[in-house]
Formats: C-alpha cells, structure tokens, sequence
C-alpha cells in the first residue's frame, strides 16, 4: 500500500479532522493523507485516562507528530472509568460517546463536519462477529461505513476500512513510522480483543480460508439491503406521520414486517428519542396494527404506546394515567 485506497476518490474533500489516537492505524492512516497532499487536517486527540502514564505518553506523541508536521492539534480529556460507571455504560461504550462528544465539539470550533477515522478491515470483521454475537439485524451486520452520516454534526470517514492489517503493517515497515503501542490491545480481558485474537483464527481454521474477507463482503451485501429497505421505510413513514403520530394504520399493516418494523423503529427512535429501543419493542408495538384487543404497550422509561381512533401515539410518563 503505497496510496490512499481508491475508495478514498468517493470522499468529501476540504478541512476535515483526523483521530490520532497514536497507534499504528491512525498514524498510516495521517502519513496517506499528507502522502496524497491533504494538509487540510486538524489532528484530535482524546486521552481517556485509562493507562495512567501509557495514556500521557499517547498524548505527548500525538502533540510532537502534529509539532513535526506543522499540523494543528486538539487534545482533550476524559476520565472514561467514570464516565462508563455514571451513565452505566461499558468502557467501550462510553469511550465512543467521549469521543463523539470530542469530535463534535471540534467540528463547530474548526467548521467542518468531517472526521477521518482509521479503521480497517480487521475492525469491521471483529465488529460484525460481536454484533453477531448480540443479536442484530441488518444494520448490525453492516458495521461500519466508509461515510457514516451522523446528522447535520457529523460525517464519519473511513478510508482505510476495505486495507487489510497486514497491508498496514507493510507501510509502517517500508517508512520506518514510529507509533504507540496499546498494552490494553493484548488483554484477554475485552471482548474485542478476544474475538481478534481467537475467535476469528479460530473460525479462520474451521472454514479452511481466511474469514475476515467473508465478513466482509458479508457487511457490504448487508448495507446494500439496509440502505434500500430504510429508504422504504422513511417514505413510508413520511406519508403516514402526523405530529407525533402515525396514522394510515390500515395501510401500515398491509406492509411486510421488514419494512413495518422499520417504520415503527424509526418513528421511536430517531423521530421521538426515545431510548431503550430495540426489537422487542418494535415487535410488541407492531401487534398495536392488528385488529385486536391489544391498544396499549409497555415502552422503556414509563412509556405507553397506545391506539386509538385509527393512529398510534406514545403517551409520556408526564401524561400517565
């Protein structure tokens, strides 16, 4: 790999941000982009705190790369142990939201929605089999992106997601590039890292081939559908949405349940907020469309979904009977 990936033609251009964590991946993944005459960067960098002075050595890294190469830099911190333990979330979890929270910060500041990430094929593959492993739908065997919209705040960049490790790899060699080391990457004790270091040699041997291009192709063909069916799914919800409620229910129950489902999904989720919605949920509202008895249902955070006079609406914990 002497170039940006191809797919990188597809992508914005103009200011964006970099994620330097300092480690191998983002370090390439910065040295492709001044490669191809992309001085238009503004370099981030997150300490998470969660490596004592491993993690003030990061970052001590990532100030003199971005000092070498007359780059603007953005450094922040975030204790994400308590981050993690105050919202009751996993470290992994939490970690992303820091980030995201960063990187959003950072995007108003430079005016630009744009955040290159470094995340490669091995990623998407160790991200697909934990999704996998939690139960998802389509969208979950998508992954990740290579332009992941996030709103009007956002726009995730992923040009290295289709380079294999072992492509990465070269490229630090032939440069001779210095980068940090992650001690946390060898630990049995995450989950991710047991499905890098275990799970997919293992599956790798099973299947006789090599599984990471499988998963792959596997997330490719799953987003081609995702997309189209979500695209359904919002005009259908377009047509049939009145303030808050849907309306049309006759109409909705004609639907196949993959686009219903999605109808349902993306009126809870992404047009009222709310949280805590996932496939049960959707399923027990769907049974509102059936002629029944059925008019209300249960939702997270004291909520009801209820039926009445032809539409469906969500009644509030404030408004509770």
């Amino acid at each position: 790999m002497k170039s940006l990936p191809p797919a990188l033609a597809c992508f914005p251009v103009g200011k964006a941000l970099l994620g330097l964590s300092g480690g191998r991946d983002s370090v390439v993944l910065l040295h492709l982009m001044l490669a191809a005459g992309r001085r238009d960067l503004v370099l981030c960098h997150l300490n998470h705190r969660l490596r004592g002075e491993e993690s003030d050595e990061d970052e001590r890294f990532v100030s003199a790369l971005a000092e070498k190469h007359r780059l603007p830099c953005e450094i922040a911190r975030v204790d994400v142990k308590a981050l993690a333990e105050r919202k009751k979330l996993s470290i992994e979890t939490a970690a992303r939201e820091a980030r995201h929270a960063f990187f959003r910060r950072m995007a108003r500041k430079h005016g630009t929605n744009q955040v290159l990430l470094a995340h490669h094929a091995e990623d998407q593959a160790e991200t697909i089999l934990g999704n996998v492993l939690r139960g998802c739908g389509l969208d979950g065997l998508a992954a990740m992106r290579l332009i992941t919209e996030m709103g009007d705040e956002l726009c995730l960049l992923r040009p290295l997601l289709r380079v294999r490790r072992s492509e990465i790899d070269a490229f630090v060699q032939s440069q001779g590039l210095a980068f940090r080391e992650d001690s946390s990457n060898a630990s049995a004790e995450h989950r991710r890292n047991r499905l890098r270091h275990e799970a997919l040699p293992l599956l790798s041997e099973i299947a006789g081939r090599d599984v990471v291009p499988i998963l792959n192709r596997l997330g490719a063909i799953a987003e081609r559908d995702e997309v189209f069916l979500q695209d359904e799914a919002e005009d259908w919800f377009d047509a049939c949405v009145v303030g808050d409620s849907l309306t049309q229910l006759d109409t909705l129950h004609e639907l196949d349940t993959a686009i219903l489902s999605r109808v349902i999904g993306y009126w809870l989720r992404e047009h009222l907020k709310l949280p805590g919605i996932g496939f049960s949920e959707i399923d027990s509202v769907r049974w509102l469309l059936t002629p029944g008895d059925i008019s209300k249902v249960n939702l997270p955070g004291g909520c009801f979904a209820r039926r009445k006079a032809g539409k469906l609406w969500v009644q509030m914990p404030s408004t509770a009977e």
